[in-house]
């Protein structure tokens, strides 16, 4: 009678415990990604909407980093020489809303005034790997790699 009341157990506590891995495998909806991340590169496009120039940015300072309260996404820092600062509301799609982007009254370098249009006309992100991509709407995409 033991053996059997054990074995009953057992088979139960298995199936708790399968439930319970279910769970924690299964992705959060609405999850933002987690830390900061920086500019490496912007792709520009030409009238008809192919790529046509991409610029590098080995030393950059502009970050991008989410607020998974606010559902917001948020930059700031230096693409070569022009301070920026700016937010997103961020939309369970990936897609960008209400952008506010700032600039500081320096002088910009050679292609800061395009990554703050870039910004500015930011309208959707994807997460691909190790890195999240602004999509710019009629303007190219942003590329950010995540920092350690």
């Amino acid at each position: 009678m033991k053996n059997k009341f054990l074995a009953v157990l057992l088979v139960i506590a298995a199936a708790f415990t399968a439930c319970k891995k279910d769970k924690v495998q299964e992705p959060e909806e609405n999850v933002l990604p987690a830390g900061k991340y920086r500019l490496i590169e912007m792709q520009q496009t030409d009238a008809a909407g192919k790529d046509s120039v991409t610029v590098k940015y080995p030393v950059s300072s502009l970050s991008l980093t989410f607020d998974q309260e606010k559902q917001t996404a948020n930059v700031t820092g230096k693409p070569e020489l022009l301070q920026m600062t700016g937010s997103y509301n961020v939309k369970a799609d990936g897609s960008l809303t209400d952008a506010k982007v700032s600039t500081s009254r320096s002088v910009p370098g050679e292609n800061d005034m395009n990554v703050a249009g870039h910004l500015t006309a930011g309208e959707k992100f994807e997460v691909k790997g190790g890195t999240i991509i602004i999509h710019a709407k009629n303007k190219g995409y942003l590329v950010f790699s995540m920092q350690k």
